[in-house]
């Protein structure tokens, strides 16, 4: 078997072309400056192939910067029927076989529904959203409050290449200039943002999605293959900017590194020239809420009690 990394257009038998893979992973942790030898990492840890093959290089990686300190991986199950307990199922095994710390907060006890019973609940109201809407937001503050709460000082996340160029798009197309300015990668953290925010990082940024496929089903790393049915349901925008990306990518294979580089240039002009963003305290949890009395995750959990 031969394979060929498109971007590179380099041949690589299996064995070379997982060497490969998990030499940029672990150059794009040195590279951006990523892990200390003192953090505590958290794995976000889904079950699908990113989050697996993140968990599986991290555990490399934390004997290469030897780390002393155990690995926890942490699940979030939305109550999405047939879809999440199989991928949690996956997850556990794959934790039990590495010997990994697994914690798991559901949607169900920390905000009272679970995602399917959400949308019963807000469907034909005049706050109804998208799925994605819902589930993203909680989502990011159930791990972002997971993490800190198992002391955590590092939350790794599984996006790919083929995620962050997508967001980055999504970010132009709705001139969300502040937020681009945030990601940039050399960013200098941000004493009050770290009251409330875990530090988060993508080591898969620099690999796009068909690769960590192949990755994965070559090291034999058991995952779940679905992606979630809400995705494919609802026309969102995310959704759209991917197709746009895919159907571009089959005339210029090296879109998404082209999108990567864009990305690092103006998140840093972005960051370095923007003004400092003032920003209210939310009043119910205390959280950074724009020039809002309430943080965009407190209006939501508001909305749905509604």
């Amino acid at each position: 078997m031969v394979i060929q990394r498109k971007i590179t257009g380099e041949f690589h038998c299996p064995a070379c072309f997982t060497e490969s893979i998990e030499n940029v992973i672990y150059q794009t942790v040195i590279h951006y400056r990523m892990l200390k030898p003192e953090d505590r990492i958290i794995v976000g840890l889904s079950g699908g192939k990113d989050s697996i093959s993140l968990l599986y290089n991290m555990i490399k990686i934390k004997e290469k910067i030897r780390n002393t300190e155990p690995i926890i991986a942490l699940t979030i199950d939305e109550g999405i029927s047939d879809y999440r307990k199989s991928s949690i199922k996956d997850a556990k095994q794959f934790c039990q076989r590495y010997n990994i710390e697994h914690e798991i907060i559901s949607f169900k006890e920390r905000v009272g529904e679970n995602l399917d019973d959400i949308l019963l609940l807000k469907r034909g109201t005049d706050t109804e959203r998208y799925t994605c809407n819902y589930c993203a937001t909680i989502r990011r503050r159930l791990l972002n409050e997971g993490a800190k709460n198992l002391g955590g000082t590092v939350l790794v996340l599984g996006h790919n290449l083929t995620d962050v160029t997508e967001t980055f798009l999504m970010n132009i197309l709705h001139k969300r200039h502040q937020l681009i300015a945030n990601q940039y990668l050399f960013k200098t953290e941000n004493t009050e943002m770290k009251k409330h925010f875990i530090k988060k990082i993508k080591p898969l940024i620099k690999i796009p999605e068909e690769e960590i496929f192949l990755y994965a089903n070559l090291k034999h790393l058991k995952y779940y293959p679905s992606h979630c049915p809400y995705r494919e349901e609802d026309p969102i925008l995310r959704k759209r900017v991917l197709d746009f990306i895919l159907k571009i990518k089959t005339i210029l294979p090296e879109v998404e590194h082209n999108l990567f580089e864009s990305f690092q240039r103006i998140s840093e002009k972005l960051y370095k020239n923007l003004p400092s963003q003032e920003y209210n305290e939310c009043q119910i949890c205390g959280y950074p809420s724009g020039k809002s009395q309430l943080c965009t995750y407190c209006n939501l959990i508001e909305s749905i009690r509604v």
